[in-house]
Parts: structure tokens; C-alpha cells; sequence
């Protein structure tokens, strides 16, 4: 089988597919970034999966893979960062072969999703508000959809695509879930605090482009680093907190006709 993973970044998503199958395989990872390929090509070899897996660096609108030669042409959160995702999706049918399979795992916006802070009413509305003001903000600002799932389907027909499948999967996020690690979920939020210290600035000019006030985002900010801080500081309120929240991601494949 062969496989072009678009946008593979440091290769976790390539390596995973390279996992699922069984028999032979030849997997070609392409990223723009020098670093992300040199990272990917390292943990590959430490992980025994170079006879499997090669990387190329290269664009997403030019994907450096001849015409037909993938069986499958697939990317992860890569579409919601194009601001001509389209343009992307046909390149990625460019590189399938003919009857072979185009697929995308990206984020979606779905009013079925929720966030909950217990006994919290204000802030439980305004993270729901905020979240969705921000991709707003950043369509305005940047021109690139973060809720680019539910179009997916679309995009994919007027790439030329056909017999288009569809499924949502949802991402839900409870500290206190004992099938996780402690440490993994420390590890995760710490990741999350920092990330959100430095992306900030950025992302509160977002969420104001979209519609949000100065001090509905200082309120939230104030919220968040506060929650996130006392949880890392005290394991047992960490294991025994209930703010509850989900996401939805979108997988949508469709084959190339000829």
C-alpha cells in the first residue's frame, strides 16, 4: 500500500499509519518545515520504521509526489491552517490514483459540543461564546476556517472527489477520567498553560476581531490560568475536578474517479 501523508509535521500521525498495517507499505511524509522533517526522520529511525517511511519536504499546494501514485492521500489538521484549503485537496486527488482514497481528520464546530464549569454558570457560557467568536476572528483576520470539518464534504466534491464519507468524532476532556495517567494529564496541561501564555496576545486579538470584548476575554483568561495552575499544584483537586468539555472532529473520505 502506498500512502502520502500531507503536513506530516514531526511524523507521529505517519508513524501511526505505518503501525496499522500489518503487510508491506511504502509511506512518504511531506512537511514544509526543514526542522519538522529532520525531527520526523529521527524518531522514524529510532523506532525501526525507515524501511516503511520516507520524508519529503514540500508544500501543500505542490505535494513533491508524482501524478497517481498514492493508494491513499490523507492529512490531519492541516486544512483548518490553509487559507486555500480547495486548492490543497486537489493536489492531494493529483498525487491518488485512479479509485484511490483522499481523506482529511479536521476539526469541526458543532452546537452539540460543550463546556461546563460546575457551579459556574457565567464562565461556562462565556468559554462557549469565546471559542466561538475566536474562529470567527481568525476567518476575519487571516482567512482560514478552524471550523473547516463541516465543509469538508464540500470541498471535497468540488475537488472532484466522489462517493464521500463522513464521520464526527468526538473529543472529550475530563481530568478526573481514571483511564488516564496522572502524569499525562499534568503533562498535558502544562503544555496547555504554557501554549496559552504565549499564544495569548494572539489570540485575544482573535477573539476581539470576532466580536469579544476586552474584558469577556480578560475575565476568561483570568479563569483559565487560575483553574489550570491550582490543578497542577494539588494532584487530589486534579483527580476530583469536574470541568467537562468536548470538541468534534471531522473525518471525510473520498475516492478519485480517474
Amino acid at each position: 500500500m502506498k500512502i502520502v501523508d500531507v503536513g506530516c509535521g514531526t511524523g507521529d500521525f505517519t508513524r501511526y499509519l505505518a503501525n496499522l498495517i500489518p503487510g508491506k507499505c511504502e509511506i512518504i511524509g511531506v512537511d514544509i518545515r526543514a526542522t519538522n522533517i529532520s525531527t520526523a526522520q529521527k524518531q522514524t529511525k529510532k523506532e525501526g520504521l525507515s524501511g516503511k517511511i520516507t520524508f519529503r519536504k514540500g508544500d501543500a499546494y505542490d505535494i513533491p509526489v508524482e501524478d497517481r501514485w498514492a493508494d491513499l492521500v490523507c492529512c490531519r489538521t492541516l486544512l483548518m491552517h490553509l487559507t486555500e484549503p480547495l486548492k490543497a485537496v486537489k493536489d492531494m486527488s493529483r498525487v491518488a490514483r485512479k479509485g484511490g482514497t483522499v481523506a482529511a481528520f479536521e476539526r469541526g464546530r458543532f452546537e452539540s459540543f460543550y463546556f461546563y464549569v460546575p457551579n459556574d454558570k457565567r464562565i461556562t457560557k462565556l468559554g462557549i461564546k469565546l471559542g466561538g467568536l475566536y474562529v470567527d476572528g481568525v476567518r476575519k483576520l487571516e482567512g482560514k476556517y478552524f471550523d473547516i470539518g463541516n465543509r469538508l464534504p464540500t470541498i471535497f466534491h468540488e475537488a472532484g472527489l466522489r462517493e464521500i464519507m463522513a464521520e464526527v468524532q468526538a473529543d472529550t476532556y475530563l481530568t478526573s477520567d481514571p483511564r488516564r495517567k496522572l502524569e499525562d494529564v499534568k503533562d498535558e496541561l502544562g503544555f496547555n498553560l504554557e501554549t496559552f501564555k504565549e499564544t495569548k496576545k494572539l489570540d485575544a486579538k482573535a477573539m476581539a476581531s470576532g466580536g469579544a470584548s476586552r474584558k469577556q476575554i480578560e475575565e476568561y483568561n483570568r479563569w483559565y490560568e487560575r483553574w489550570t495552575k491550582s490543578l497542577l499544584d494539588d494532584h487530589q483537586k486534579l483527580r476530583n475536578d469536574t470541568v467537562f468539555s468536548t470538541g468534534g472532529m471531522v473525518l471525510v473520505a473520498g475516492r478519485k474517479q480517474e
